[in-house]
C-alpha cells in the first residue's frame, strides 16, 4: 500500500475501527443476542468498508461487503451469532488487518472464511459484489412503489422518509464522494432523487474540491430507519443529514430515479421537467421555502441539528491525530524548558532585582502549566492496552483445551503513552504463562474441588505517584520445590542456599529458566519472563511475585506514571547533589541518638521501627557525615524506608536523562537530570537501591 499521507490516515483509521470491531466480538461471545452490540459491529465493518472503498482498495472492499452482508443478516434476526460465526469474524478481522499492508496476504485464509461466510449464507440471500472467487447471491429486486414485489407478493411493512443530504466542508471532494452515498441509498428501495443547486455561483468562482450540491431524496424502503442510518454513518458531519420519515407518500413517489451524472451546471430558475433515462432532477434555483426538517434520534446524538451549525461547533468535541515523533519531541522541548526556567530562578533569587524575580515566578508558573498540559496529552487510557489480552487470552485457552476467562479491572487508569508500548510485550508473556503453567485443565481443576473455568484478574490503578498492574490467577501456583531443584541444576544457587521465598520466585526471571515439564507452542523453553524483567526494569518499575501452591500466583508490577518529567526532592551527601522521586518521599526529620533503635540500621519513629540506609556508605562518598543528619522517610509499596544524608536542599521539578548505554543500568540508580547551575544530579532509585544493599549483605 502507498504510505502517503492520507493513506497513512486511512490505515489509522481503519486499525481503530478493526480494534473496535475486536472488542465487541468479545463482547458478542457473553452476548450474542445484545442488538446493540450487533448493530455497533456491523457499523465498523461498513465505516472500514467505505474508507477503503474512497481510496480504492477494491480488494478490502469486497471482502468487507461479505462480512458486512452476514452481519446485516444476523442484526435482522435472520442468522443465528454463532461459535462458527465468531470464530469467522476474528479470523475475518484479522485478514483485513494484514490486508492493509498486502492484500495479496491473505488469499488462501481468505478464501477459507468467505466460504464459511458463504455456507451460513446458504439458507438465506448473500447480496453484495463477488469477492475472490466466491459468488454472493443476486440482491432482491427492488420493490415497487405500490409496495408490491415482482411477482405480486405484498412486501414486509414499508415506509417513505424524506432525506435532506447537505455536504459540507471546504475540499470534500478531494476526500469523500457523495454520489457513493446516493448510490447506496438507491439500494434500499425505490427513490427519488432531487439535486438542490440555489448555492452554486458563477462558472469562474466555483471551487471544485468543494461540494455546492445538496439533494433531496423520497425514499420508499421496507429496511427501516437503521439502515438509512447506517449508509450515513462514515460521513465527517452528522449534521449534514436530516431523516424525516412521512405519513402520506408524495405523489411524484411512484418513479425510480438515479444518479446518473456529475454535479449539474446551474441552470435558469425555471421550473423543470422530470427528466427521462435515470437522471437527477435538478429542483429550481430559487426553491421555497421549506420547514426545516427535523434529525433522527439517532443522529442528534451524534451531531447538532443543521439549524445552529456555529452554535454546535463551539460545544462539539474534536480530536486530531498527530504523528507521536512530533509528541515526543515537543516533550523534549518542555523537559529543556524546565531546566531553562530553573536555571533562570535561581539566577533571579541570587540577584533579587524585584522585576527580574516577578517574571521568574512568571515564567515558572507557565511552563509549570505548559509542562502539565504536554504530558496530559501524552496520557492514555491502559485500557487500550487491556482490549487486545482478552483476544489472547481466547485463542490460547482453546487452543490448549482450557476454558479461562480473563476478567479486566481499571482499564480508564491512565498512564504515559511510551509507558503503554513497551508494557504490551511483557503482559503477553506473563498471560501467557498464566495460561500455561497456572491454570489447570478443566479436569484437574474439577478434581481439585475448582471450577472448571479459570480466571486471570487483570487490573490496573493508581497509587501515589505510581500506576500498579496485577495479574492474578487462580491456578496451581508455583511450587517452590521444584523451582529450588532447578536453580540448583541451572547453578544459580548452591545446594546448601537457604533463600527466602520471594526469592525463590524472582529466579524465575533469570535467563532460560523454567520449571515445564514439557516444551509447547507457548512456553517451556525459558524464554520470555527474563525478557520481562529486563522490560520492567527500563521502565523503572518493579515486580513482585506472591504465590500459594494450590490456590494461584500475583504478578505485581510497578510503573512509574511518566519517564519524562517528575517532582523531585533534592538532597545532598558530601559534595554531590541527588534526587529522590517525590512520589516516594512521606516525610523529612532529623537523625537524633535518642531515635536509635536497639536494632542496627533501624530507627523509632513514634513507636513504628523503620529501616534506613546510609547514603555516603551506600555510594561510598568519602569524608564524615555531619554531626546532625537528615533522614527522609519514604514509602514503597508497603513498605518505609529512611535514607540519611547530609542535608535536604528542598524540592523542584526535574527533566529525567537517561545515563546511555556507556553506564547501562546501575543498581540504585534511576537516571540523571541537569541541576540549574549546569551540574549532574543522579536520580535515586531507592527501592533499588535497598534491593542491591540486602542483596549485597545477603552474600557476605
Amino acid at each position: 500500500m502507498p504510505q502517503d499521507a492520507n493513506l497513512t490516515l486511512l490505515r489509522d483509521e481503519v486499525m481503530e475501527m478493526l480494534g473496535d470491531l475486536d472488542t465487541v466480538l468479545l463482547e458478542l461471545d457473553k452476548s450474542p443476542s445484545d442488538k446493540e452490540l450487533l448493530n455497533r459491529a456491523f457499523r465498523d465493518i461498513h465505516t472500514v468498508k467505505g474508507a477503503c472503498d474512497m481510496f480504492g482498495l477494491s480488494a478490502m472492499v469486497a471482502f468487507a461487503h461479505d462480512m458486512e452482508t452476514v452481519f446485516d443478516q444476523v442484526r435482522n434476526g435472520k442468522l443465528p451469532f454463532n461459535r462458527e460465526l465468531l470464530d469467522l469474524s476474528f479470523a475475518a478481522k484479522d485478514i483485513l488487518l494484514a490486508m492493509l499492508d498486502d492484500p495479496e496476504a491473505e488469499e488462501e485464509k481468505e478464501l477459507d472464511v468467505l466460504t464459511g461466510f458463504q455456507r451460513l449464507l446458504e439458507d438465506g440471500p448473500s447480496p453484495g459484489p463477488k469477492a475472490r472467487g466466491v459468488s454472493a447471491a443476486p440482491p432482491p429486486a427492488a420493490p415497487a412503489a405500490s409496495g408490491n414485489t415482482g411477482d405480486g407478493r405484498e412486501t414486509a411493512a414499508q415506509a417513505v422518509y424524506r432525506i435532506v443530504y447537505k455536504p459540507s466542508g471546504q475540499g470534500l471532494l478531494s476526500r469523500f464522494d457523495p454520489i457513493a452515498v446516493l448510490d447506496d441509498l438507491r439500494g434500499l428501495g425505490t427513490c427519488e432523487i432531487t439535486a438542490l443547486i440555489s448555492k452554486i455561483p458563477e462558472l469562474q468562482n466555483i471551487d471544485p474540491l468543494t461540494c455546492l450540491v445538496a439533494w433531496e431524496i423520497i425514499l420508499r424502503t421496507d429496511k427501516g430507519k437503521n439502515a438509512l442510518e447506517d449508509v450515513f454513518i462514515f460521513i465527517e458531519n452528522p449534521a449534514d443529514v436530516t431523516i424525516e420519515e412521512l405519513r402520506e407518500p408524495p405523489a411524484n413517489t411512484g418513479q425510480q430515479k438515479s444518479v446518473a451524472a456529475p454535479i449539474p451546471a446551474p441552470i435558469p430558475a425555471a421550473k423543470p421537467a422530470s427528466q427521462a433515462g435515470g437522471a437527477v432532477q435538478p429542483a429550481p434555483s430559487t426553491p421555497a421555502p421549506q420547514k426545516p426538517v427535523p434529525a433522527s434520534p439517532a443522529l442528534q446524538k451524534a451531531g447538532p441539528p443543521p439549524q445552529a451549525p456555529a452554535a454546535a461547533a463551539k460545544k462539539e468535541s474534536q480530536s486530531l491525530r498527530v504523528d507521536a515523533a512530533k509528541l515526543d519531541s515537543l516533550v523534549d522541548l518542555v523537559g529543556e524548558l524546565v531546566i531553562a526556567q530553573s536555571r533562570l530562578s535561581q539566577l533571579a533569587a541570587g540577584i533579587n532585582h524585584p522585576g527580574l524575580v516577578t517574571v521568574a515566578e512568571e515564567i515558572e508558573r507557565l511552563s509549570n502549566d505548559l509542562r502539565d498540559n504536554t504530558l496530559n496529552i501524552r496520557m492514555l487510557p491502559i485500557g487500550t492496552t487491556f482490549s487486545k489480552f482478552r483476544r489472547l487470552v481466547r485463542d490460547l485457552s482453546a487452543e490448549m483445551s482450557k476454558e479461562i476467562e480473563l476478567v479486566t479491572e481499571g482499564a480508564e487508569t491512565e498512564l504515559d503513552k511510551t509507558v503503554i508500548e513497551q508494557l504490551g510485550d511483557p503482559l503477553v508473556h506473563l498471560l501467557r504463562n498464566s495460561i500455561d503453567h497456572g491454570v489447570e485443565p478443566p479436569a484437574e481443576r474439577i478434581a481439585k474441588g475448582k471450577p472448571a473455568k479459570g480466571t486471570i484478574q487483570l487490573s490496573a490503578e493508581h497509587a501515589g505517584g505510581e500506576v500498579v498492574i496485577r495479574i492474578v490467577d487462580d491456578g496451581q501456583g508455583i511450587d517452590t520445590h521444584r523451582v529450588r531443584e532447578k536453580a540448583v541444576e541451572r547453578g544459580l544457587i548452591a545446594s546448601d542456599a537457604r533463600p527466602t521465598e520471594q526469592e525463590l520466585f524472582m529466579l524465575i526471571f533469570a535467563p532460560g529458566f523454567s520449571t515445564a515439564q514439557k516444551i509447547t507452542n507457548v512456553s517451556g523453553r525459558g524464554v520470555g519472563m527474563d525478557v520481562v524483567k529486563r522490560s520492567i526494569d527500563q521502565l523503572r518499575g518493579k515486580i513482585e511475585i506472591h504465590s500459594a501452591q494450590g490456590k494461584g500466583t500475583t504478578i505485581t508490577i510497578r510503573l512509574p506514571l511518566t519517564l519524562a518529567i517528575i517532582d523531585g526532592l533534592m538532597i545532598k551527601a558530601g559534595e554531590e547533589h541527588y534526587i529522590i522521586p517525590l512520589t516516594l518521599v512521606e516525610e523529612c526529620v532529623e537523625f537524633s541518638q535518642t531515635m536509635q533503635s536497639d536494632r542496627k540500621r533501624t530507627i523509632s519513629l513514634r513507636g513504628e521501627i523503620v529501616p534506613y540506609v546510609r547514603l555516603r556508605e551506600a555510594f561510598d562518598i568519602e569524608g564524615a557525615s555531619p554531626p546532625i543528619e537528615q533522614i527522609v522517610i519514604t514509602r514503597s509499596g508497603d513498605e518505609r524506608t529512611g535514607v540519611a544524608v547530609d542535608e535536604v536542599v528542598g524540592q523542584l521539578q526535574t527533566v529525567i536523562k537517561s545515563l546511555g548505554k556507556i553506564a547501562g543500568n546501575v543498581a540504585g540508580i534511576a537516571g540523571a537530570t541537569i541541576r540549574a547551575d549546569g551540574s549532574l544530579a543522579l536520580i535515586i532509585d531507592v527501592p533499588g537501591l535497598i534491593q542491591s544493599i540486602e542483596h549485597g549483605a545477603g552474600k557476605q
